[in-house]
């Protein structure tokens, strides 16, 4: 499953960071990142499945009292590539 997931509250973005980084580093789900983002575009995460995504809300809102919000998205496989873009592109 796939998910942008996003703060609604500007003023909330580093509670809503802070969360997300601890839960990321917990292997609570996994952050990806779309082709030429630089890390500046949506936060797209990772995970086997819709309850994963549930409890990286439920923590967001309980422990680090910030709201989310997420946007499921149609993907159904993501790919690791040794080697970054240039890898993928050879492979085309």
């Amino acid at each position: 499953k796939f998910a942008y997931i996003r703060s609604p509250n500007p003023s909330d973005y580093k509670s809503f960071r802070k969360g997300i980084d601890q839960l990321l580093d917990e292997g609570a789900v996994q952050a990806l990142r779309q082709r030429n983002d630089d890390g500046g575009g949506p936060l797209m995460l990772a995970a086997v499945g819709q309850l994963q995504f549930e409890v990286v809300q439920a923590r967001l809102q309980n422990e680090y009292k910030v709201e989310s919000l997420m946007e499921p998205l149609s993907y159904s496989m993501a790919r690791w590539v040794d080697g970054g873009w240039d890898a993928v592109d050879k492979a085309d």
